[in-house]
């Protein structure tokens, strides 16, 4: 089958931290004001798709449809590890 490239680019235009997840899998990934990630997944189902909500400091990107594959996150080219600028809230 013939692999597709989906990307989508998030950016935190807000002069707040929020916190970016990536679901089903609840991963975070933290943005400062002005931070832009790209998000990116590769699959050989056509039905894949990326569906965004925003929550008071959350963006919450559903990866929805596919086989399950899970996206990388990148800024400025570099892959992001789960958890990078996470802010404890206690």
């Amino acid at each position: 089958m013939r692999e597709l490239t989906q990307r989508i680019r998030v950016t935190n235009e807000s002069s707040n931290f929020v916190t970016l997840w990536i679901e089903p899998w609840a991963t975070d990934f933290g943005m400062f004001p002005n931070d832009e990630f790209e998000i990116v997944a590769t699959e050989t189902d056509e039905t894949f798709y990326f569906h965004i909500t925003y929550q008071h400091k959350d963006i919450i990107v559903y990866a929805v449809g596919g086989s399950g594959t899970y996206p990388t996150v990148y800024q400025n080219g570099n892959a992001l590890r789960t958890g990078h600028n996470r802010q404890n809230n206690s």
